[in-house]
C-alpha cells in the first residue's frame, strides 16, 4: 500500500461531492478498491458529509459558490486542515459508543465546518450543486466546440460553404425525424456532417440532458436524425434574402430553444402540425438542458459562451424567436440575418 498523493486525496474529495466525470469516478473507485487507505477515507468522508442530506438545495450566488469550492479544495490539498486525522478522531469517538455516540452528528457536521472554513453548511451543499451544473455546462462547451470543427472541416472540402440543403420556402422546419426525400427539417443540413462522417450521431446531444438513447443503425439510411432524442441543440435557421447584413459573430448553435419544447413534445408525429402562441413564459424562460441557468452558444469565430439571457449581444435580440413574431406554426424564417433564430 503506497501513501495517497494530494492529486488522489482531491480525487477521492471531489467523487464524495458527485462531482467527478465517468472516466474520474472510474478512477476513483479503483483507487478505493486497492487500497485500503483511500477506502477508508472515502467512508469518512462520506459519513461526515450525511448531515447535509438532510438540507433542501437553493439557488445560490455563484460567487459564493466559487468560494466555496475554493476553500474546501484547499483545506484538502494545503494541508491546513489534517483531514484524514479530523475523521479519524470522529471515527475514534463514534465506535466509544456512550457520550460520544450521541453527539457523534453534531461532530461530524462540526468537521464539514471545519473543511469549509467560515462558509455555512448550507452554502457547502449549494456550492457542490453548482459544481455538478458547472461540470456539465463545461462538457456542454468542450461538445459545441468539436461541432464547430466538424463544420469547420465540412467548410474545407466545399468551398467555405456551411452545411445546407435545398429546402422549398414554407417547408416545416420543426419536422425532425421525417424521412422523406423532401428536405424539410432544421436539422437535415447538420445532419450531413453525421452522414458524411464529420461528426457523429450523439456529438448533437448535450452531455448534461443524459440521453438514454445510443445511435446503432448506419447514418447512410437516414435522410436526417432518427427522431427529436438524437439532438438536444437547436440551430440557426437563415434569411433567405440575405444582403450582406451578417453580424460579425453571428450565433449559430445553442442549447436547446425552450419555446418550441413542450410543443414538440405533445406532438412527436412529424406528420403533425405545430401551433406555438408565444406567452410570457415562454419568453422569459432558458434552455431546460442545463436546468434553465442559461444555455450554451456557438458562435460563427469558433468561440461558446454560456448565457444566462437569451441575447447574445447589445442588441437585446431574442436568439429564440423572432422579432415581433408572437405565433409560430414553424414555417416561418427571419426577414435578415440581423434577426437571430435557432430553432429545433
Amino acid at each position: 500500500m503506497t501513501r495517497l498523493t494530494e492529486q488522489q486525496k482531491q480525487l477521492l474529495f471531489d467523487y464524495c461531492l458527485g462531482i467527478t466525470s465517468e472516466q474520474e469516478s472510474a478512477l476513483a473507485q479503483e483507487i478505493i478498491f486497492s487500497d485500503d487507505e483511500a477506502a477508508r477515507l472515502v467512508a469518512s468522508i462520506k459519513a461526515s458529509l450525511s448531515p447535509l442530506d438532510a438540507i433542501t438545495p437553493e439557488e445560490c450566488p455563484e460567487e459564493l459558490a466559487e468560494g466555496t469550492i475554493w476553500r474546501a479544495q484547499q483545506a484538502v490539498r494545503t494541508g491546513k486542515v489534517q483531514l484524514e486525522q479530523l475523521l479519524a478522531a470522529e471515527q475514534h469517538r463514534k465506535a466509544e459508543g456512550g457520550f460520544w455516540r450521541s453527539v457523534f452528528g453534531r461532530l461530524a457536521t462540526a468537521a464539514v465546518f471545519i473543511i469549509v472554513g467560515t462558509t455555512a453548511i448550507t452554502g457547502f451543499k449549494m456550492a457542490s450543486t453548482y459544481a455538478h451544473h458547472r461540470y456539465w455546462q463545461t462538457q456542454c462547451e468542450g461538445q459545441l466546440a468539436g461541432l464547430f470543427g466538424a463544420i469547420s472541416n465540412y467548410r474545407a472540402d466545399n468551398n467555405n460553404q456551411m452545411p445546407n440543403i435545398a429546402a422549398v420556402p414554407g417547408s416545416p422546419w420543426w419536422k425532425v425525424g421525417y424521412q422523406g426525400p423532401e428536405n424539410v427539417s432544421n436539422t437535415r443540413r447538420m445532419w450531413l456532417l453525421v452522414r458524411q462522417k464529420y461528426a457523429k450521431p450523439n456529438d448533437f446531444i448535450c452531455p448534461a440532458t443524459k440521453p438514454d438513447c445510443t445511435f446503432q443503425c448506419e447514418p447512410k439510411d437516414y435522410n436526417d436524425f432518427p427522431n427529436r432524442n438524437y439532438v438536444t441543440y437547436s440551430f440557426r435557421i437563415g434569411c433567405p434574402k440575405s444582403a450582406g447584413d451578417t453580424p460579425a459573430r453571428r450565433v449559430i448553435i445553442a442549447d436547446l430553444s425552450p419555446v418550441f419544447e413542450k410543443a414538440l413534445q405533445s406532438a412527436p408525429n412529424p406528420d403533425g402540425k405545430l401551433i406555438v402562441k408565444i406567452s410570457d413564459e415562454l419568453l422569459n424562460i432558458n434552455s431546460s438542458n442545463h436546468t434553465g441557468r442559461g444555455q450554451n452558444v456557438l458562435f460563427c469565430d469558433g468561440s461558446v459562451k454560456f448565457l444566462k439571457a437569451r441575447h447574445a449581444d447589445i442588441s437585446l435580440d431574442d436568439i429564440f424567436t423572432l422579432r415581433d413574431k408572437m405565433t409560430y406554426e414553424g414555417t416561418e424564417l427571419p426577414s435578415s440575418e440581423s434577426d437571430a433564430f435557432l430553432a429545433p
